[in-house]
């Protein structure tokens, strides 16, 4: 959910609620980098929503949902089908998902190729208002623009649970002013996470830059767009594949053998996709993942000696800290985790990795573990960056 939100309270009260003026069809489109990766089309009304989400990655899916609307343009329930688009259309769908919000209770079911999932059905109880959420990134922000008409923002902030299918727990998202034209959005399950959404007098969603968080995307509102053809051009390229997009940022392993040790590294590769890495897409001075998705993992069967630091023979997580003028690679001792999750206590070690620039920039991210002289060399390239730090199998 977005993170970037006084006048915007004055603007959208005194244009009043969006819903009570002709139902009009919104698109928007979602890119990462230059790369679009979603759109939707969604129609506001009294008493409905109604949209359809387009997904790219990993395989193109299409997700209509509707909407029931109480008085105040609040979600009363709410049903989302998803599809693929190179199935059989009077098939059951792939999943399907029923939301109704009671005052403090939620009552969802799932089903997946028409068979009840148990699993993911349920019963949640949350206070307030509600943020119906899919599980998938990029979201709808057909529902974003819904939780802003319905919260008018009379106040500094408004908060709605999200509430998703499966167990888990219930976190919020809060909407907060940012000035005349931008509202944040912001989880309380990952505490880092923030969009900005910028609107119009009528509280329209005219973008939401969500760059701040781990999806790093950017949506624009667009004035028309053919939907349905995207979807067949989606289709028919997932087809020319073998059937599948593929991830946006694919696994990968390297491993080598040197001086006896047998090394392995395992990480996803996220793309340039025509952005600024350093600095902007991985900011200095942050704890990086070293990659995407997951956290990566670095395993060796021997002692190694990085520098004047010994790392012994096991499985560590890799994170980088990268800045203007160097960087640092962290040994974390905890493995399994997500990328998001890295817990400074469990650090093992930290060595200063070189930094050289490349040309030409390199677009996907690679990690290599190559020989040099009588140990090897642990490799990071990605963009006009390379970062290095020598290592020796330690003799016993």
């Amino acid at each position: 959910m977005s993170t970037r939100i006084a006048s915007v309270a004055f603007i959208i009260l005194a244009a009043g609620p969006l819903s009570a003026q002709a139902p009009a069809t919104a698109y928007i489109i979602t890119r990462l980098g230059t790369d679009t990766v979603a759109v939707e089309r969604y129609t506001r009304s009294n008493d409905k929503l109604e949209g359809d989400l387009v997904l790219r990655y990993p395989r193109v899916r299409t997700i209509h949902y509707v909407a029931d609307l109480g008085p105040r343009g609040e979600i009363k329930a709410m049903t989302a089908a998803a599809r693929r688009p190179n199935t059989d259309p009077t098939a059951a769908p792939v999943m399907r998902i029923v939301m109704q919000f009671g005052d403090t209770l939620a009552v969802i079911t799932v089903e997946r190729n028409g068979t009840a999932d148990t699993s993911a059905s349920g019963r949640k109880g949350y206070h307030g208002g509600v943020a119906p959420t899919l599980g998938v990134e990029p979201t709808s922000y057909g529902v974003y623009e819904q939780l802003l008409s319905s919260s008018k923002l009379g106040g500094d902030s408004a908060a709605f649970a999200l509430i998703a299918p499966g167990p888990g727990p219930t976190p919020s998202i809060i909407l907060r002013r940012r000035g005349a034209d931008s509202v944040a959005f912001r989880s309380t399950f990952f505490p880092g996470w923030i969009e900005v959404a910028q609107v119009d007098s009528r509280g329209r969603i005219n973008g939401v830059d969500s760059r701040a968080t781990t999806i790093k995307t950017v949506a624009q509102r667009v004035p028309s767009l053919d939907v349905d053809n995207v979807v067949k051009g989606w289709a028919a390229t997932e087809v020319a594949r073998g059937g599948q997009m593929g991830q946006m940022s694919p696994p990968d392993t390297v491993r080598a053998s040197i001086g006896g040790a047998n090394l392995a590294v395992a990480y996803s590769r996220p793309l340039k996709r025509g952005r600024v890495i350093f600095g902007n897409v991985v900011p200095w001075n942050q704890v990086w993942r070293t990659g995407a998705n997951a956290a990566t993992v670095f395993s060796t069967d021997k002692d190694l000696v990085f520098g004047s630091t010994a790392v012994p023979a096991g499985k560590y997580t890799l994170w980088t800290l990268p800045t203007p003028t160097g960087a640092q690679l962290i040994f974390n001792s905890e493995t399994g985790q997500w990328g998001t999750d890295y817990h400074a206590d469990k650090d093992f070690a930290r060595v200063a990795l070189t930094a050289k620039q490349v040309s030409p920039a390199i677009d996907q991210f690679v990690i290599g573990v190559v020989p040099q002289g009588s140990g090897g060399v642990l490799r990071f390239s990605w963009d006009d960056k390379e970062y290095a730090v020598p290592f020796t199998v330690k003799q016993r």
